[in-house]
């Protein structure tokens, strides 16, 4: 994967206590089942498995599922608490609300949709307008007449919801595009298909390099700001992500019914502490409950 590394590109959390961390025994011991977003999994997973590690008579159970099933579980009282990456609907939140469901929502971290390719595809960065074409199966080609295979999530995926609502205007995609739930299974088949283009969560790019390109989005008017001159593309890196430059963005939220201070309230807790944030940032993700800097650092060329 050759990418350019930006200006602004180290996070550092600074943990100056952990604030947030859980402060009694009852918060760190029993049971937990959690439904984690398929996008967000393996970040997740790294969390449980520390918690567990700082706190051995908890025992916690994560199941991967997509963000409209774990939010549907959810509303059945299945699970007490899921972690989504994206925010509720407001179709979800509404039939939360009304059916009167306790309701306590954490924004524990910043993800991405991230945008692959073939190593072979001579693309490094790639116009909004264009993956609007190619994902609502108007353009089926790649310059030079391979045809293009496009992948995407579950329907009920974050990745893809964030990626509809940001790029397709909350249109569907079209019916070229095919849906591979599994995101190993779409960076398999982008590692082996010279025309192939990919979506997936940002975490799981990480020893993808090689076998994937990241491209970098944009186009000829897009700038994040007011400060920055039209016409800029950027990858899904954290630095980017952070200062909001990156425009394929959403927010990582953790959702809790349960009333009673307990275990689930304990896990939530350690996921806003600092070490928790530092699982976070570890895993491609951006932190957002403890106080990041960036690092300036000299831009360089990586493969």
């Amino acid at each position: 994967m050759r990418v350019m590394l930006p200006l602004l590109v180290a996070l550092c959390v600074v943990i100056a206590g952990c604030t947030h961390e859980p402060g009694s025994a009852q918060l760190t011991r029993g049971a937990l089942k959690v439904e984690v977003d398929e996008s967000v999994f393996s970040a997740m997973e790294n969390e449980a498995s520390e918690f567990q590690s700082q706190y051995p008579d908890s025992k916690l159970t994560l199941k991967k599922e997509e963000a409209r099933a774990a939010v549907s579980d959810f509303g059945l009282d299945s699970v007490g608490v899921i972690t989504i990456g994206r925010e509720l609907s407001k179709e979800e939140r509404d039939a939360i609300t009304g059916a009167k469901i306790p309701l306590d929502e954490y924004k524990v971290a910043l993800t991405a949709v991230a945008v692959v390719v073939h190593p072979s595809n001579p693309l490094k960065r790639v116009r909004m307008t264009q993956l609007d074409s190619i994902f609502r199966g108007e353009v089926t080609r790649w310059p030079g007449g391979k045809l293009i295979e496009a992948y995407v999530a579950n329907p009920n995926s974050s990745v893809n919801a964030s990626f509809r609502s940001i790029v397709l205007g909350g249109k569907d995609f079209g019916r070229t595009v095919e849906y591979v739930d599994s995101t190993t299974r779409r960076l398999d088949r982008v590692a082996h298909t010279p025309g192939a283009i990919a979506l997936v969560g940002v975490s799981w790019l990480h020893g993808m390099e090689g076998s994937v390109n990241v491209l970098e989005v944009g186009g000829p008017t897009y700038r994040p700001d007011t400060t920055a001159a039209p016409g800029q593309y950027y990858a899904p890196w954290q630095a980017y992500m952070f200062l909001g430059y990156y425009p394929l963005c959403s927010p990582v939220y953790m959702y809790s019914r349960v009333v009673d201070p307990d275990i689930s309230l304990g896990f939530i807790s350690f996921v806003c502490s600092g070490p928790g944030q530092k699982i976070i940032q570890n895993n491609g993700l951006v932190p957002v409950t403890m106080p990041v800097r960036l690092v300036s650092l000299t831009s360089q060329q990586v493969k």
